[in-house]
């Protein structure tokens, strides 16, 4: 199978990584910045897990004309990033090729949604840690579980093509399977987003720290709560209590830096939009009150007014 990563940051670099490691697949990554992608095709990649590195060669491409055999494309790009991401691709959209999206928050489900209808796309919706430390240089930040689906029902050619992505990940020490629920696991993966990513970049700490903080977990525990009313307005099926949820994904990832900790430190732009702010934005429109959702956005929105704008 060729895979072609879409977006060489912490979770793309990770992918990669351990599909290289798995052995059994034709892996690249599709790279916006030719900059970056000349330094990542000279320097390789430095691959951290376990108290063990590993130094890869992976090749890096600038060019989508240049990915028209993939099978298997998995957009790692930031949320913000995705409608340019597709609207580089469009006119060289492999015909074979399975799209899944790895964003967090929801905002990318529109203009996925907006995709010709020859494009076949479903998503990706993962707890692997991953750590950036600089390019081409990532930690496997946590191991975890990877669920993959379709939003709308699919052929069954497309419904293979998702065993076989299942397969790949599995295969490569990535541990996969693919739900029929995608849409609400998305949304669970939403509500421990809300209540962990902007704290842990406020507070600059690991997401275990949060724990530790009465005036973070108090903060925490609200804004999944507020999350939670508005999941159920939108009739999301939530599988478990959001809020313990949150809580243990704190314990169980209690050294790991959150995506949004990583920009912040790093002078980003965040994915705080697609998160609390996506919460703030469908409770307006469904009358929902979400204050400390509201909040939160407005903090972190602060402290990216001094970063440069890099969407990448």
């Amino acid at each position: 199978m060729h895979i072609v990563i879409v977006g060489p940051g912490a979770l793309g670099s990770l992918f990669a990584a351990r599909l290289r490691l798995g052995g059994a697949h034709d892996v690249c990554l599709l790279d916006h910045d030719p900059e970056r992608a000349a330094l990542l095709n000279e320097q390789g990649f430095l691959f951290e897990e376990d108290g063990t590195s590993h130094r890869l060669a992976l090749p890096v491409v600038t060019e989508p004309a240049e990915i028209a055999d993939a099978e298997l494309l998995l957009l790692c790009v930031k949320s913000a990033a995705v409608t340019a991401a597709l609207a580089r691709m469009r006119g060289h959209w492999p015909p074979r090729a399975l799209l899944l999206a790895f964003q967090n928050g929801i905002a990318h489900l529109d203009p996925l949604a907006a995709l010709p209808a020859a494009c076949t796309w479903g998503l990706g919706v993962t707890t692997e840690g991953a750590n950036l430390r600089a390019p081409g240089q990532v930690r496997h930040g946590g191991h975890g579980l990877t669920r993959l689906g379709f939003v709308t029902p699919r052929s069954d050619q497309a419904r293979q093509q998702l065993a076989a992505a299942s397969a790949a990940f599995n295969a490569a020490g990535l541990p996969a399977e693919v739900v029929p629920d995608i849409r609400d696991r998305l949304w669970q993966k939403l509500l421990v987003n809300v209540g962990i990513n902007a704290l842990t970049a406020l507070h600059d700490c690991p997401n275990g720290m949060l724990l530790e903080l009465p005036d973070a977990r108090e903060r925490l525990i609200a804004a999944v709560q507020e999350a939670a009313a508005v999941a159920a307005a939108e009739g999301v099926a939530l599988a478990a209590d959001p809020v313990a949820m949150t809580l243990q994904v704190c314990r169980d990832t209690a050294a790991n830096l959150s995506s949004m900790l990583q920009d912040v430190r790093r002078r980003r732009p965040t994915e705080i939009a697609a998160i609390n702010g996506a919460i703030v934005a469908i409770g307006e429109r469904l009358g929902l009150a979400t204050p400390v959702n509201r909040e939160l956005t407005a903090a972190i929105k602060a402290l990216e007014q001094g970063f440069t704008r890099d969407f990448s």
